[in-house]
């Protein structure tokens, strides 16, 4: 539960099963530092509804009819670029996880294991923390190492530690503020160590810290 006086995280839920949307309610009914202020059963309706409700977490479903949940998730990212996504899946497979992340999403829950780990989840989410099953994360971990092509590359000591800031969901003064650096500068580590790893967006550089046990 929240501190007494803390803001309540704005959740909206978007899963094509009324009795899954009623039972996470449920769920989360427990908790005095969340308010659900909207839902839809698919995603452009999803769309629609978002940005009049302004939530501060998304919990969305990845098998929805239609427009699925990781393309559903690449349109609000867009659309309401300040909304943290979560997944809730049925598939427990690093495949999904590593799709959701790359379409702009911060945590991924499998449905069996919603009652142990969603509170978790969006507290993690909505503190500006990446949320994955560990054992997910060390599965997409290991397909990765495999065949990893940045085995070689090697950066700074204060290019890893923009990179790490970037990929825990520290804005650029957040970053500039803990290093005692300008933003201008962070921008700059963030520009060399994106040259070097051959990446261009923020997805590809969270995958690349996850992938090392950089962040969890």
């Amino acid at each position: 539960m929240s501190e007494a006086g803390a803001p309540r995280v704005r959740l909206f839920l978007v899963d094509d099963h009324a009795i899954v949307r009623a039972g996470i309610k449920a769920l989360l009914a427990h908790h005095a530092g969340f308010e659900v202020v909207g839902e839809a059963d698919n995603g452009e309706e999803a769309l629609l509804r978002v940005r009049e409700a302004a939530p501060d977490v998304v919990l969305l479903d990845l098998s929805l009819p239609g427009m699925n949940g990781i393309e559903t998730a690449r349109a609000m990212k867009r659309l309401q670029p300040s909304a943290r996504l979560v997944a809730l899946s049925m598939h427990e497979d690093p495949e999904y996880v590593q799709g959701f992340l790359e379409a702009g999403g911060s945590g991924y829950v499998p449905k069996s294991s919603l009652e142990t780990q969603l509170v978790d989840a969006i507290l993690a989410v909505a503190r500006g923390e990446y949320y994955a099953p560990a054992r997910l994360l060390a599965e997409l971990a290991r397909e990765m190492a495999q065949a990893d092509p940045f085995r070689h590359v090697k950066l700074t000591g204060r290019e890893l530690e923009v990179v790490t800031q970037i990929a825990e969901g520290n804005t650029y003064r957040e970053i500039a503020e803990a290093l005692g650096i300008s933003e201008k500068t962070v921008a700059t580590y963030r520009e060399r160590a994106s040259e070097k790893l051959g990446v261009r967006s923020r997805a590809e550089l969270v995958r690349w810290a996850l992938e090392r046990g950089l962040v969890g």
